[in-house]
């Protein structure tokens, strides 16, 4: 009897080093078009803000609209191929070639705007990316010029897995994204 238990505990022991099997990730295409409404955060040191946004995003042009959690507009972002316009609440228009620029002159710091597409959709920008995946396949963490992304919550959108709530930050900004509703072109 005590050799078929050191046999038994050999065998068991053996069995819990191995690897756990490694999930591939799933091979989404890159949205080239969408529209999300959600809530947003920003905070940079001890200031910050929080409100809906709506962003309609296609191939040439992304338009950001920003409103106050109780609907009035804050600000209004345009950015295409002519650069990018920023247009306030009391309609005061600011213009740069770049909205990395552009945030930079107006809020003090830079936003991620140009890797935005992709990282809303839980996608690197270059192949330089550092990627962690949870068990099923979806990413988990996203590395990618300077910026931590971190994808806390899914949504079913078609066949589809979209980000439902992306927390990204750099060494000066916080910034929270819970997509309430995603719109996506038809297969």
């Amino acid at each position: 009897m005590g050799r078929f238990l050191c046999a038994a505990l050999a065998l068991l022991a053996g069995c819990a080093t191995l690897e756990p099997p490694v999930v591939s990730p799933p091979t989404q295409p890159l949205l080239t078009s969408f529209q999300i409404a959600g809530r947003i955060s920003v905070r940079h040191g001890a200031e910050g803000f929080s409100g809906n946004l709506t962003w309609r995003h296609a191939n040439a042009e992304d338009e950001f609209v920003i409103l106050t959690p109780l609907g009035q507009g804050v600000a209004r972002i345009i950015k295409n191929a002519a650069g990018v316009t920023l247009e306030t609440s009391d309609q005061a228009i600011v213009r740069a070639p770049d909205a990395e620029s552009l945030t930079q002159a107006s809020l003090g710091f830079a936003l991620p705007l140009s890797g935005l597409p992709h990282w809303v959709q839980a996608q690197p920008i270059g192949s330089q990316a550092q990627l962690r995946h949870n068990p099923d396949g979806t990413l988990d963490q996203l590395n990618e010029q300077g910026w931590q992304i971190d994808y806390l919550a899914y949504r079913a959108v078609g066949v589809l897995q979209l980000p439902g709530k992306v927390f990204m930050e750099n060494a000066e900004v916080k910034l929270r994204l819970i997509v309430d509703e995603w719109q996506v072109p038809a297969p």
